[in-house]
C-alpha cells in the first residue's frame, strides 16, 4: 500500500490538505496560548510536561499533544464546558436545546468535541431510524452522535479495554444503553483472537497490535457482527486505524451488500478499498483526502 494506493493527484491534494491543517492548528494555538510559540516547540519535540499560559491568563500543565490540542479546541468551541477534575465535557446539543450531553475521557479522544461541533464528517450517512454498525467506537462519541440524531440501534465495536470502559461509561451517562449495544472486540477479515494489554492507555489513534501478555480480545468478522441484528439496509461506519483493509478486502460480497451505506476512514490510501467496493456493487460517491495517507471513502450500494 502506501503511495501506490493513491493517485499522484490525490497525493498532491493530500500534501496540500496536510499543510492547510497545520496552518489551521497554528492559528488555533496562537489564539489559545499567550506563549504559543513555546507551546508549539515543546509540543513538536515531545517535551512533556510543560507549563502553558492561556489567553485568559490561566496557567495549565500540558502533559501530551492531545492536552495541548484540547485547550485549543475548547478555545474555538467555547460553548463546550470542560471539567478538568474528571476530564469531561458537557454541552447543549444544537439540534435539541433541552438535551445536555456529557462525555468523559476527552483527552484520549478529541474527536468527541468535533463530532458534536458542526463537523461534517458523517453528514452523508443516513441516520434516522437506521441500524448502524460502528467499527472503532473509541470512547463512544460517534455512537452517541448517531443515537442522538435518531438512529434506531447502534452496534458499537471497540477493541481497547480503556476506550471500551470509557465508551460504556459515556453511553450510560447519557442514558443511551437501550439504543447502543457495546461490544469489546476488534473487526477483521477472519475470526480470531488477540492479546491486548488491559492497562494500555489507549486513545483515538491507537493501533491494534498483539501484546506479549494481556486480555484475550476477539476479532469479529462483519458477518458475525451483523448477526446481532435482523435489520435490512444497515449502515457501516468504520474508523479502526488500519483494520479497514483486511476487513473490506476479505469480507464476502453478499455480506458487504447487507450494508446500504458505507463510510470508511482509510489510513494508508484508498485505491484498493474503492476498487473492492465497486466490484461488490457499490457506487463510491465521495472521497475526502485529509493527507497523503488518511481520508474518508463514502459508498452507496447499487441496486442489482
Amino acid at each position: 500500500m502506501g503511495l501506490d494506493n493513491l493517485s499522484i493527484s490525490d497525493n498532491i491534494l493530500g500534501i496540500y490538505s496536510l499543510l492547510k491543517n497545520k496552518i489551521m492548528w497554528f492559528n488555533y494555538y496562537r489564539k489559545t496560548y499567550r506563549n504559543f510559540l513555546t507551546v508549539i516547540k515543546n509540543d513538536q519535540n515531545g517535551n512533556y510536561p510543560f507549563e502553558a499560559t492561556l489567553r485568559n491568563g490561566k496557567n495549565v500543565s500540558i502533559t501530551s499533544r492531545d492536552k495541548a490540542g484540547l485547550y485549543a479546541l475548547l478555545s474555538k468551541y467555547d460553548k463546550t464546558k470542560y471539567d478538568e477534575d474528571d476530564d469531561s465535557i458537557s454541552f447543549k446539543y444544537p439540534n435539541n436545546s433541552e438535551k445536555t450531553i456529557k462525555l468523559y475521557g476527552i483527552t484520549q479522544n478529541l474527536d468527541a468535541i468535533l463530532v458534536f461541533s458542526g463537523d461534517e464528517t458523517y453528514n452523508n450517512l443516513p441516520i434516522q431510524n437506521k441500524t448502524i454498525v460502528d467499527i472503532g467506537a473509541c470512547t463512544g462519541d460517534t455512537s452517541i452522535y448517531f443515537a442522538i440524531n435518531g438512529a434506531q440501534k447502534i452496534i458499537a465495536v471497540e477493541p481497547f479495554p480503556k476506550n471500551f470502559e470509557m465508551a460504556v461509561k459515556n453511553v450510560k451517562e447519557n442514558r443511551l444503553d437501550p439504543i447502543i449495544h457495546m461490544i469489546l472486540g476488534g473487526c477483521g477479515g477472519y475470526s480470531k483472537t488477540i492479546l491486548v494489554d488491559p492497562s494500555y492507555q489507549s486513545s483515538m489513534r491507537s493501533i491494534l497490535h498483539e501484546s506479549v501478555n494481556g486480555t484475550t480480545i476477539p476479532i469479529f468478522t462483519l458477518e458475525q457482527i451483523l448477526a446481532q441484528t435482523d435489520a435490512d439496509d444497515v449502515v457501516l461506519k468504520m474508523d479502526c486505524e488500519g483494520c479497514e483493509y483486511e476487513t473490506i478486502l476479505n469480507t464476502p460480497i453478499d455480506i458487504l451488500r447487507k450494508f446500504s451505506h458505507i463510510q470508511i476512514e482509510y489510513h494508508d490510501g484508498f485505491r484498493d478499498i474503492k476498487s473492492r467496493l465497486e466490484k461488490c456493487g457499490f457506487a463510491v460517491e465521495k472521497i475526502i483526502v485529509d493527507n497523503s495517507k488518511r481520508g474518508h471513502v463514502f459508498a452507496i450500494r447499487n441496486q442489482i
